[in-house]
């Protein structure tokens, strides 16, 4: 299941790439995103995990197969509350946001331009909802941060990193010279792309 980030769209190569190599796979679109009813200034956190387990489990009842999550940015911390919410084999996350709990049920435009400074703070696994849920999981873990990242920052990738309770089941990926979207980059995308298969088939 790939959750894309806010304001972008759904990772649809990945996809294709992992069906091709026999892992099906879902992308959506969360509402007020692409072609999605809906306004994207009636959206918050709330909603989105809403419509995430939504898609879940629309994607649970089409398999029977062990279910994995791919997070990018926004998606990232979906994907890190998915996980305290639904059961997941593994959950890969990709410059991870982060958020306080405060105002999960408001509109998340009045709210990114508020969190550059507090991104910037080491916190413990439960401060957050999305820390604590990646430090009770007990799959498998992929957390993959970009060297020049402009928006998540390396102590909010730190956080996650340090919220995994059992290290050994954490691969961490530093992309050097990577920016915080890689879109326009075919051979960002497939190098992405190549790590997350080969994760997925070691331990899904």
């Amino acid at each position: 299941l790939f959750l894309h980030g806010w304001a972008g769209k759904p990772n649809e190569a990945a996809a294709a790439f992992l069906a091709e190599h026999g892992i099906a796979s879902m992308t959506f679109s969360l509402s007020g995103h692409n072609d999605s009813d809906g306004d994207i200034a009636d959206q918050t956190r709330q909603k989105s995990l809403q419509e995430v387990l939504a898609a879940y489990d629309l994607l649970q009842v089409q398999t029977k197969n062990k279910i994995a999550v791919a997070g990018n940015s926004y998606g990232g911390y979906l994907a890190a509350l998915l996980a305290a919410e639904r059961s997941l084999a593994a959950v890969s996350l990709r410059v991870p946001a982060n958020y306080p709990d405060e105002h999960f049920d408001e509109s998340q435009l009045n709210q990114r331009g508020t969190i550059v400074d507090w991104r910037e703070l080491p916190l413990e696994f439960n401060t957050t909802r999305s820390l604590k849920a990646i430090h009770d999981f007990a799959g498998a873990v992929q957390i993959i941060e970009a060297e020049l990242d402009e928006m998540v920052p390396h102590q909010t990738v730190q956080n996650y990193v340090s919220a995994v309770s059992n290290k050994a089941k954490l691969d961490f990926h530093l992309m050097k010279g990577w920016p915080h979207s890689i879109s326009g980059s075919q051979e960002r995308a497939e190098q992405l792309q190549d790590i997350l298969l080969h994760w997925l088939s070691q331990k899904v």
